[in-house]
């Protein structure tokens, strides 16, 4: 039941993302769905959620008001008092006068055997935590029109990874236009073959650490086993766009947004909330230790953009590059391509960058460092 005990605590794990050992991966994808990560597709709930969880999700979901997910469950929930539960919250919601999601017609299979042409394949920008939306597109007899969409993050590799079949061109342009609509990044159409060599770079740094996935390992790993995986990308630029890529790294008064999107991660967040905690209380406890901090962070820094993180970020700022390149923004994809250059850099500090230091010293002030430890001392977001 929504009220119940057990409902309310899987709520908890929804909202904390703390989640018993046994319990993490499904709370994760449910977590994800929540957070815009997965589609709000049948594929995402399958395996099948626990009836906590997954009457967590819907209690969750109308809280947000995510009339698409409480939809979702509504048609595709395994619990039948979830479905009878979102089915009254739908109810209410149009009584209240609010635009309920209208179902799509499956076409039926023939339909789509009669058009052979692959969907087509887009990707994403990466957001400030270096997620990036990847959804392949093809076609197969067998499965008529299908979509192989997942998430890489740029150093972890596939965090999840959905096959959808007999995916009709009208319901594929529909989870395009939500992915557009919650994925924080832009969404852009690329070559089959970039969207492929992406996914199959994320199933490879996955296997290397070791790691599992979410979602649909078999087809993945099926559609993906004679794909080459992504490699450095090589860009051939005109002397006068090098000489604007020079100036942006010398530059002593810009703030670089591409810079501020690496600061900005929650990952680097809460390791300089680590590392620094005992400057931080001292900054917080006496103004004039803000210097002190200052220094403190910058010397920290240096540690944290080690050889592997950098090329960690190097690889993901030249494929932000490539796809601004590929949107005609030229000005965002020259910043990109300068600090990956940067990166690549490895006898050059992060911070002998003009472009990077002054970044760092407007985004990661005193003030913004205490704040943070703050918020996280109480759980809110700051």
């Amino acid at each position: 039941m929504p009220d119940s005990k057990p409902t309310q605590t899987a709520r908890g794990w929804l909202q904390t993302g703390q989640a018993p050992k046994d319990r993490v991966t499904e709370v994760a994808r449910a977590s994800a769905l929540l957070s815009g990560q997965i589609p709000p597709i049948a594929a995402a709930l399958a395996p099948a959620l626990q009836p906590d969880v997954e009457m967590a999700l819907l209690v969750e979901a109308d809280a947000r008001g995510m009339l698409g997910l409480v939809d979702l469950l509504a048609e595709h929930a395994a619990g039948k008092a979830v479905t009878k539960h979102a089915r009254k919250l739908l109810f209410r919601a149009k009584q209240r006068g609010l635009s309920v999601p209208e179902r799509v017609q499956a076409r039926a299979p023939v339909s789509l055997a009669a058009r052979p042409e692959p969907l087509p394949s887009y990707a994403s920008t990466f957001d400030a935590d270096g997620n990036q939306l990847l959804m392949l597109g093809g076609w197969a007899a067998a499965e008529g029109s299908w979509c192989l969409a997942g998430f890489v993050h740029d150093t972890d590799g596939l965090h999840s990874v959905y096959f959808m079949p007999h995916l009709s061109r009208t319901a594929h342009r529909e989870i395009v236009d939500k992915m557009r609509g919650s994925f924080h990044g832009e969404v852009l159409d690329v070559p089959n073959d970039f969207a492929a060599s992406r996914l199959r770079w994320g199933t490879d740094r996955r296997d290397t650490r070791q790691m599992g996935w979410e979602g649909d390992q078999a087809d993945a790993r099926r559609i993906l086993a004679e794909v080459e995986p992504l490699g450095e990308i090589e860009f051939n630029l005109h002397a006068d766009d090098e000489a604007l890529l020079t100036a942006h790294l010398e530059s002593t008064t810009a703030i670089c947004p591409v810079t501020a999107d690496l600061l900005d991660a929650r990952a680097l967040r809460k390791a300089a909330i680590g590392a620094l905690a005992a400057e931080l209380r001292a900054a917080r406890e006496d103004a004039a230790q803000a210097d002190a901090l200052a220094a403190a962070l910058e010397r920290w820094l240096g540690t944290w953009f080690d050889a592997e993180r950098r090329a960690n970020y190097a690889g993901r700022l030249e494929i932000e590059a490539w796809l601004r390149h590929q949107m005609n923004q030229q000005p965002e994809m020259l910043r990109a391509l300068a600090l990956a250059r940067l990166m690549r850099d490895l006898a050059r500090p992060v911070l002998d960058a003009p472009v990077f230091a002054h970044t760092v010293r407007q985004r990661l002030r005193p003030d913004v460092l205490v704040t943070w430890q703050g918020s996280a001392e109480t759980g809110s977001t700051p």
